[in-house]
């Protein structure tokens, strides 16, 4: 019946420490966090204006375990399947009550949230703000209510879909965030100074739509070199995992390097999930499946992303921009129950980690995909001698009388030995029951997830990369209106640092809409018949 006693134990289960899977219980933490909070969010909200308020005649009023309201705040951000539902709006109140509480896990948590985290997350704008605007009965354009589900009231969409409008914290979001970090930091909370070294190491400013932007935080290299300093000197166990994987990844030993950035990277380690993540990617998956590999690297990927690492929101866009996300009908003939897994690139050799980094053939966006050829004419090469290679083999193999069975294993080919011993490189699974609709319509949807991640990109870091290719998904339509002035504008944005590919994407765009205005001209003036 110990409140605090329950509250380590609920934890301990929450993160599994000092157990095994099977023995780790979610529902057990949830019961161990319930009897340490006696009354709920209400029940301990009065027990603590009861603290605050009381005389001082020796009455000693108990208020519930810290390190439980703490814990109630994450079962509720994350939810439990059949027994609690995600709701972040609930998190946050848990969060704050841990956080006057004095716990400094909860403290940094509430900052986060203010932050941004876990309601950046794909897919929240439209669950929260549809349920948001049900509840409140109001349109979407109104701001929901502090504790709903998408509680920062700045955080809506307009009517008309826009995305364009800022999205994320506010000022007085950064402030308060930067306010909890520090009290959280001032207990030795690691990652609270970590935080804190960001911020002030880049600063924050709030985009205006009309107007200069407004700075939320003060970029000062001395505060952002202190926290640093400070997450250096206490952080052993993170740094420790870091450079021990560095020095296995130098060795060759890539697949131990890989554990130990796993575990930096589930502590919420930046460095961790982006060298994991490549890790994953390159195809050393620790005897993962193909599907399960591929899930794990993008995960990572995101979760880099939403601490606002360029090269991670830049990865992520690339994946649902270059259509490696997509799944693809089996060749004909094949299916999955033979023992055989059809590939994401079927046309390429995917035997090599290199095809996995930026070649998409089959995928290349845009009308013309022969264009991908006059940019990168090595892959054209690469393509013509692995076809007269192929050609040979096979006049070869009819010429000696051989039996030329496609029933061989190719290089495009995953064997069930080679699955289980996690040796394949990570692919999407296959779905042959998609048809032709589906696959347009989950087209537009991942243009539309690498708009966001390169919107991201560009806002955030100045990205040129991520402006050159929002500036060619708005000159085609690709996943956002086909709008010329704002593909221009992005061009211009990417010609800062990149100004002979954007000069030579402005040419292009001035003839593609040339030739856009001329169709639609002689289209209008067609004889009626």
């Amino acid at each position: 019946g110990h409140w605090e006693g329950g509250g380590i134990a609920g934890l301990m289960h929450v993160w599994g420490v000092g157990m095994t899977p099977e023995e780790r219980d979610l529902g057990k933490a949830y019961s161990y966090f319930l009897q340490s909070t006696p009354g709920g969010i209400d029940g301990c909200t009065d027990r603590l204006k009861k603290r605050k308020n009381s005389n001082k005649d020796g009455e000693e009023i108990k208020v519930c375990d810290r390190q439980s309201a703490n814990g109630m705040g994450l079962i509720h951000l994350f939810g439990i399947d059949g027994l609690v539902e995600r709701n972040v709006g609930a998190a946050r109140r848990w969060f704050e009550i841990a956080k006057d509480l004095g716990d400094a896990d909860g403290q940094y948590n509430y900052a986060m949230l203010r932050l941004g985290w876990m309601v950046t997350e794909l897919g929240d704008n439209d669950k929260s703000s549809s349920a948001a605007s049900s509840k409140a009965g109001s349109s979407p354009s109104q701001k929901p209510s502090l504790f709903e589900p998408n509680y920062m009231a700045h955080r809506y969409r307009s009517e008309d879909g826009d995305f364009n409008s800022y999205t994320g914290p506010s000022a007085s979001d950064y402030n308060v965030a930067v306010q909890e970090l520090s009290r959280a930091a001032s207990k030795g909370h690691l990652q609270a100074k970590h935080k804190l070294g960001m911020l002030f190491a880049t600063g924050a400013e709030i985009p205006k739509k009309n107007g200069r932007p407004t700075k939320a935080v003060a970029q000062s290299c001395v505060n952002a070199l202190k926290y640093y300093k400070s997450v250096a000197d206490a952080g052993h166990s993170v740094s420790r995992r870091n450079r021990a994987a560095w020095k296995q990844y130098n060795a060759g030993d890539y697949e131990s390097a890989l554990r130990n950035y796993l575990a930096a990277a589930e502590s919420g380690n930046m460095v961790g999930q982006l060298n994991a993540a490549f890790l994953l990617e390159r195809g050393y998956c620790l005897g993962m499946t193909i599907e399960a590999c591929t899930r794990a690297s993008i995960r990572l990927w995101r979760a880099a992303a939403r601490q606002g690492n360029l090269e991670a929101c830049l990865r992520v866009g690339d994946f649902y921009y270059y259509g490696r996300m997509k799944k693809r009908t089996p060749k004909k003939g094949g299916s999955e129950s033979d023992g055989k897994l059809a590939v994401l690139f079927e046309e390429e050799d995917t035997s090599s980690s290199a095809s996995l980094e930026g070649k998409a053939l089959y995928f290349a966006p845009g009308p013309y995909r022969w264009v991908r050829y006059i940019l990168y004419p090595e892959e054209l090469l690469d393509a013509t001698s692995n076809w007269i290679g192929k050609s040979m083999k096979s006049l070869w193999n009819q010429m000696e009388g051989k039996d030329v069975s496609t029933n061989a294993p190719t290089k495009d080919t995953c064997l069930p030995n080679m699955e289980s011993e996690g040796n394949c490189s990570p692919q999407w699974n296959v779905d042959s029951n998609d048809d032709t609709s589906t696959r347009q319509d989950d087209d537009e949807d991942h243009m539309a997830i690498a708009a966001q991640y390169y919107r991201k990109a560009a806002e955030e870091h100045n990205s040129a990369r991520a402006n050159f290719n929002l500036g060619f998904m708005h000159e085609w339509g690709l996943g956002l209106t086909q709008d010329f002035p704002l593909a221009k504008r992005h061009y211009d944005l990417a010609g800062e640092e990149k100004d002979l590919a954007s000069s030579l994407a402005l040419f292009a765009m001035g003839i593609h809409e040339k030739v856009l205005k001329l169709r639609m001209y002689i289209k209008s003036n067609e004889p009626q018949s």
